[in-house]
Parts: C-alpha cells; structure tokens; sequence
C-alpha cells in the first residue's frame, strides 16, 4: 500500500479517489509483491494451460496441468466479470467441471486429464472471447461500480480493487509493460486540471487496448558491424530484424534495425521488439567477438496509420522494494552472520557465499535478464540444498523450504508498509492510558500489538481519512491482526500455498533457459517475484540464526526455521498440519478451551525485526 501526496483529491468522490490510489499503488514499480498487481490472471492461466498440453506426461505434465488447472479454478470463482454474457457461459462451465468431489485426488484422473480434448477446445474458445471482450466488459463493471451513489463498504472497494488488479494484469499478460501503467496514472488520472470523468474517459481509451503491427526503429552503434554490413550490401534481414548501416549527424559509424511486431501500444511494440533483437543480434553480432555494441535509449516506433512517435527512453525496471533489514540492524547482520561462518563446515560456508555471490552477480549482471534469473535461482538452490533429509528434485528443494519462509514475511511487509505510511505522515497517535505512539520510528512487533488496540486503529484511520485506499488496507490488515486464529493463520498459510504455486512457475522458467536456451516474454516480473522471494528466504536464516546462536549451517538454520514455523502457524490456527477428517475433533477441543489458539510465537518472530 502507498500514499501519494501530490494527488489533489478536491472534487473527487471516495470511490473516485480510491480507484485512482488503487491504480496507483498497483502500478507503482516500489510496491511490495503483495501489494502490487498480481502475476497471473484469467487469459494467463488459459494460455498456460494451453502450452501444458503438448507436453503429454513428458516432465511432470501431469503435476504441471493439476497445479494450473487448480489455479483457474480459483480465477474462475473469484473473477466477477466472467459472468458477463459475452463469455457464453464457458467460464460456468470449466467451473463445473473442475469443481467436482474429489477432482484432485488423483492426478492422472483429474478433470483436466480425463477432458483433455474437450478441456482444450474450451480454453481455446474461452482465449478468443476474453482477447475480445475482457477489457470492455470490465471497464463497463469497474464504471459502474465507481458511479454508485451511496457510501462505498469495505465489499465495494475489494470489488473495485479486484477489477483494478485483474484489468491491470490482462494487461501485462497483453504484453502492455507496468511502466506504462504507472504513466496511465502519472499523466491521466493525476490530472487534476480535468474532471474525474474526463480522466476516466481518457484512462479507458488507453485500457481497452487492441493488438495491431508496429514498427520499431532502434540505433546502435559500433564501428565493425556498421563495416560488416557496408561490405555486405544495403541491409540484412534475419529472424525479424532488418539491419542497415548509417553515419550519424556526429559522424559515428552505426546501425539501425527495424522490427515488426504486433502488439497492444508504443511501449509494448518496443518490450516486444527488444525481445526479438535480442535473439536476432545475438546470431547477426557473432562475428564481433567481444565488441561492445551501444544500443542508444531513444527509438522510434509507427503504427499501422503510419503515425510515427519518437520515444527518448524509458526504463521497464521493477525493483524490489526490501525494507528488511533497516541501516540499524546491520552491525546485528553481521554479527549473526559471522557466528554463522564461525560455527560451519568449510562446505557449509562455501554454500553461504554462494548464494550472496549469485544474488550480487543477479544485481549487478544486468546484460541480460536471463543471467539475472539464473542467478537468483542459483543462489535460492544452493541455499536450501539439503535442508531436507528426503531425495529432492531442484525445484523440491526450493518449494520445501522457500514457501514457509514468505508465509510469515506477508506479516513482516504488511507492517513495514504501514510503518512506512506513518513515517511519511510524520504521524503521533495517543492511546487511551495516556502514551504518545510514534509508529512510523516503532518496531515490527510494537506496531503488530498496537493494531490490536482500537484507539490506535481509530486514530490511525482517521488520519488516512484523505487516502481511503490506504485506509482501506489497514481495516483489511488490522482486521487479520485481531483475529489471529480465524483470520491472520489462515492468511499466512495461504499466502505461503501461492508462493508454492508461483516457484514451480519460475522453476519451468528456469528450465527453459537452461536447456532450451530459450525466454519468457514476462520474465521482468518472474525475475522480481524470484528476487524477492531470494530476500525472503535469506531474512528467515538471518533471523533464525540470530535467534538460536548454536545453528551451524544454513540447512540446519531452515530445519530450524522449518521446526518453527510449523509451531507458529498451529498455534495460530490449530488445524494447520491436521488431516481433514481430524478437525472437527481439533474444533471440539478448541471450543471445551482445551486447545487456546493465540499468537505469541507470532510476537517473538516480530520481536526480531526492528
């Protein structure tokens, strides 16, 4: 969640101002993961989906199509525009179909697997429809629900925030780049010399996009292919790119490439374009050895009228915002660290530095973003290598240990969000005994327990009374804190499941890089969640080593991390670990007062956190 300051909010309604904050904080490239747009949406899970089938049982398609199969079935129940008629009752349908008794218990008879025919004529239909009336459709939806009269409830801005999240990732799937997002809200709806409707107007127009051919235009220079293609002839075209020679106006020998592609605005023809270069230069520039070649930020891209725009850059760079281990906490880093190496093996040792190694090398090779992936990666494996006792696969070794590692890191973000609100606010709240709280200079656990204290959250709220959006976020988080059992445990579990999700998606990523040799068109995305999800699961070892200054070996810090987990979240929600059919005998317990759920394992992993 973020609040932006410059927004006039005069003459804006609540559903007005909480829309444009909504977009914003989605878009914005500093967002936390949790808080920024989601990866995956409808038309992703269908197209993945798609790209299942040919595989057969070949690399655990199987596992592949459960997992994603039971991805859209979430999609399909939560996504309210999939009801419009112009989806021709498919979604209902797969919906059906997917949402039997029992329909995962065995994967090789799993709906997906006994329909496989039928299944992949409807998600093909299903990815024609969406491509043509998913974006107008939830327009028409998000319009109306921001035109209501009355008051907006907590049900009304989580229907406005879902719209908002899954318009925002169609569009990345689109290929539309989260920059030009953010700029939709920079230079549209923060337009305060319009009205509301006019911006909103403005804003649709660019939403409801369609895919048409560009051709792009990029300058590079470098003295030896400029020569190469003079002694070659007027130009070369090879595998979507027409090279020529030039001089510039400066005199330096250069060579511009046009490429065509179809694609749904500017930016994403030149996302796109530098894609296909990419695959093409590398073939074409062969003969350069290791010279370097000067690819200049500014290019040009027509669309099919013929109307020319000349762009002088833009930066597609999302970052990972990791507020974890503030300036204070690191002589504390360090010294866990060091008791770290002191205590291990020179094989355990050696793993450490390796994975800081390749999350360094991720940070600072940035040539490519397949060398920054396969970095993270690289780091992420050797850090959770051996953590369990079983035989593991490359991917098992990371989704047995990093998914518990980023259940609890949702409550670590959450609060450091807010921390980060009342900071920028300069906010001082007082309590009812008397006390003056300071949350944006409090730590993790003392505001954890203030959100606790309905004065505090009152004041709190009040003061985010001119950014419902943030407003709404905390009710939405304080409303977790004060239900450890019933909300706050069942949220962290879920969060880690998703997580789990995700990691095999980076993971098919993963292998396509390193045997294809071959990309992904979203792998800007893949490679923050994966970065994150690195600083993640070093903070866990950082903080469980701290905690317990026996550990000697980063294994033994996740077994320990692991051991520990597993305690706090069946504290917080007794069920956690139990087999189905023993709950109802856990709820028993729960109601005779014989099992008390409550949260103070929760506390003392906060307490780490400064």
């Amino acid at each position: 969640m973020r609040i932006d300051v410059r927004l006039r909010r005069n003459g804006l309604s609540p559903r007005q101002l909480f829309f444009i904050e909504c977009w914003g904080s989605l878009a914005h490239k500093e967002s936390t993961d949790t808080d920024r747009v989601g990866f995956n949406n409808i038309l992703n899970a269908i197209n993945e989906l798609l790209s299942l089938f040919p595989q057969g049982n070949k690399f655990k398609g199987q596992d592949k199509r459960k997992r994603a199969a039971q991805e859209l079935l979430e999609l399909l129940k939560e996504d309210v525009v999939l009801s419009d008629d112009r989806f021709e009752s498919i979604p209902n349908q797969l919906k059906d179909m997917l949402d039997i008794k029992n329909a995962w218990s065995d994967k090789e008879r799993s709906p997906v697997e006994k329909h496989q025919g039928l299944m992949e004529s409807l998600f093909t239909q299903l990815k024609l429809t969406l491509e043509a009336h998913y974006l107008p459709a939830s327009l028409e939806r998000l319009e109306a629900e921001i035109s209501k009269g009355e008051f907006p409830s907590d049900s009304d801005y989580a229907c406005i925030t879902s719209l908002c999240n899954n318009i925002m990732s169609f569009l990345l799937t689109l290929g539309m780049p989260l920059t030009e997002c953010s700029l939709l809200y920079s230079r549209i709806l923060m337009n305060d010399r319009q009205t509301f409707d006019v911006r909103f107007r403005s804003w649709a127009e660019k939403v409801n996009v369609r895919s048409q051919r560009y051709i792009v235009s990029i300058i590079m220079e470098n003295e030896k292919f400029h020569d190469m293609l003079q002694q070659a002839g007027e130009h070369i075209l090879f595998n979507g790119c027409r090279y020529f020679h030039f001089t510039s106006d400066k005199g330096v020998p250069s060579v511009r490439t046009e490429i065509e592609v179809q694609a749904v605005s500017v930016l994403a023809a030149k996302v796109k374009a530098d894609f296909v270069l990419k695959d093409s230069l590398d073939v074409v520039a062969y003969m350069l050895g290791r010279g370097q070649i000067n690819t200049r930020s500014a290019f040009q891209v027509r669309d099919e009228a013929g109307n020319e725009t000349t762009i002088p850059g833009f930066s597609n760079e999302i970052l990972t915002n990791s507020d974890r281990l503030t300036m204070s906490e690191f002589g504390h880093f360090m010294s866990a660290i060091t008791g770290l190496f002191t205590r291990a093996s020179p094989e355990s040792a050696r793993k450490v530095s390796s994975a800081f190694h390749f999350l360094r090398n991720g940070l600072i090779n940035k040539t490519t973003q397949e060398n920054q992936f396969t970095s993270f990666w690289s780091a992420l494996e050797a850090l959770t290598l051996d953590v369990s006792s079983r035989q593991l696969d490359h991917d098992e070794h990371v989704v047995f240990t990093t998914p518990p590692c980023m259940g609890l890191d949702y409550v670590v973000k959450q609060l450091i969000s807010l921390r980060g609100i009342a900071r920028q606010l300069r906010l001082e709240l007082h309590l009812h005994d008397g006390r003056r709280v300071i949350p944006g200079e409090s730590d993790l656990d003392d505001i954890y327990t203030y959100l606790k204290d309905s004065e505090f959250t009152r004041q709190f709220g009040d003061e985010l009374s001119d950014y419902p959006y943030a407003s709404y976020m905390l009710r939405k988080f304080t409303g977790l804190c004060v239900q450890p059992r019933g909300e706050l445990g069942k949220k962290i579990i879920r969060h880690a499941e998703k997580v789990e999700r995700h990691i095999y998606r980076l993971y098919i990523l993963r292998n396509t890089i390193v045997h294809n040799a071959e990309s992904n068109p979203y792998i800007q995305f893949l490679t923050v969640n994966l970065e994150h999800y690195l600083r993640g699961t070093i903070n866990a070892m950082f903080y469980t080593a701290s905690m317990l200054p026996v550990i000697r070996a980063p294994e033994e810090a996740f077994q320990r991390y692991l051991h520990m987990y597993e305690i706090l979240v069946n504290e917080l929600e007794p069920t956690f670990g139990i087999p189905p059919g023993e709950h109802r005998s856990v709820e028993s317990l729960i109601g005779q007062n014989k099992i008390t759920p409550a949260d103070s394992k929760l506390k003392a992993w906060l307490k780490l956190h400064k």
